[in-house]
């Protein structure tokens, strides 16, 4: 298993300048593998591969300079031109407006530089010797020694004014001896109100809060009326600069502060060990098209929505952190679970609109909308499922549990994330 700490490099000036050689270094480097790689493709009709252009590094880095920056990050360089032209090549596949990586114009601009295998060096006295360059770092003391850490991998960052520099530690897996939910499912309908509602195994619910939403528009607020205040001020004067870091400076808080606050819950919901978790598979990037069915002001507010909810980043993060605890994470076509009766299969004798909460499966029993598209998920699950090591879900007793027609006090309390 793979965690990635950060440390905070303190570097003198000249150790700055040395740095931003290596950073110049790199973006060159970048910029003359492209035009390779271009140059192979008008006259080939494909492109190498990135161990073809390990090759063409080492003749031309003394004369051009590169043998600056350790071999490693070079070779990290032709590894990511060549999947980032891989991935184009697939991207043009289902979009015909995708762009290919393109040369960086910026050559001094700031770019993440990463080392793997070697390149770095700990050494007593917070001293780390990166790329022939002794620097002084602070650390978390919880980390111990760092020289005695099994680290893979090193990336030199620059963020808000600091150096940093980011360390893979490679931990030997532990397999868990027991499980909490050992052999148990869980089954997830992805929203916009709740960031998703479950249901497992036992018939208990689960409710993830939509809490990105909320920082999302406190942060929205803050960041257009500093956008007000941008507009009437002449550009690139005293004033105006200072309001734009302001602006950068919110867009950074609302960013870090999402993404924690995905981080946890999708902690939370992983360390939950259900032997296979089921999450609806959503097409954020359909549903975010301006095309078709999506053109109108209605659609317009429910991208929107998605957005904010940040859906994609959650379930990015839920994948790793179910998979490093040993489980499985599954998706499933979700069309038509929010129409159809979970009880009888049928669909609904009227359509759920976007605000019906709510969802009347009998004359007697009312559920919440986004439970009974989490019990359609799971009987999907169960249905592909047919070997499946667990106890069936008892769908009559679910929606007895949840019936929000019975009194107050008898409707069973989900769990909130």
């Amino acid at each position: 298993m793979i965690k990635t700490y950060t440390i905070r490099l303190l570097p003198t000036n000249e150790q700055i300048a040395e740095i931003e050689n290596l950073v110049y270094v790199r973006n060159c480097l970048w910029n003359y593998l492209i035009g390779l790689e271009q140059e192979s493709y008008e006259t080939t009709g494909s492109i190498m591969h990135n161990y073809v252009l390990d090759g063409k590094i080492v003749p031309i880095k003394k004369e051009m300079g590169f043998d600056a920056l350790n071999s490693k990050a070079c070779q990290r360089i032709s590894q990511e031109i060549f999947f980032s032209y891989r991935s184009f090549f697939n991207l043009l596949k289902k979009d015909k407006t995708a762009k290919p990586p393109q040369i960086n114009n910026m050559v001094e601009s700031f770019h993440t530089i990463v080392y793997n295998q070697s390149g770095w060096i700990f050494k007593p006295n917070n001293i780390v010797v990166l790329n022939k360059i002794p620097l002084t770092y602070k650390s978390n003391t919880k980390l111990g020694d760092l020289k005695d850490l099994n680290i893979k991998e090193t990336r030199l960052k620059f963020k808000n004014g600091k150096y940093l520099l980011d360390i893979c530690v490679d931990y030997k897996d532990i397999i868990p001896e027991t499980l909490t939910h050992k052999n148990k499912v869980l089954a997830i309908d992805l929203g916009i109100k709740n960031l998703g509602t479950g249901i497992d195994t036992d018939g208990n619910m689960i409710i993830i809060k939509n809490r990105s939403a909320k920082i999302n528009k406190y942060f929205s607020t803050q960041i257009n009326k500093v956008k007000s205040k941008l507009s009437k001020k002449e550009k690139y004067s005293r004033s105006y600069e200072k309001l734009n870091k302001i602006k950068l400076n919110l867009y950074n808080r609302k960013n870090s502060q999402i993404k924690q606050t995905l981080h946890i819950q999708s902690k939370k919901l992983a360390n939950m060990n259900y032997k296979v978790i089921v999450i609806g598979d959503l097409t954020v990037k359909k549903l975010m098209s301006t095309d078709g069915t999506n053109s109108g002001y209605k659609r317009k507010k429910l991208r929107k929505s998605f957005a904010e909810a940040n859906i994609a980043m959650f379930t990015d993060l839920l994948i790793y952190k179910v998979f490093s605890n040993h489980n499985e994470i599954e998706k499933i076509d979700e069309r038509w679970t929010t129409q159809t009766n979970c009880l009888t299969g049928k669909l609904l004798s009227n359509k759920v609109e976007l605000s019906d909460r709510e969802v009347n499966l009998t004359d007697k029993i009312k559920i919440d909308r986004d439970l009974n598209g989490c019990i359609n998920i799971y009987k999907r699950y169960e249905e592909n499922h047919l070997a499946l090591m667990t106890e069936p879900l008892v769908i009559a007793n679910v929606v007895e549990k949840y019936n929000l027609l019975n009194e107050p006090s008898l409707i069973g309390k989900p769990t909130v994330l």
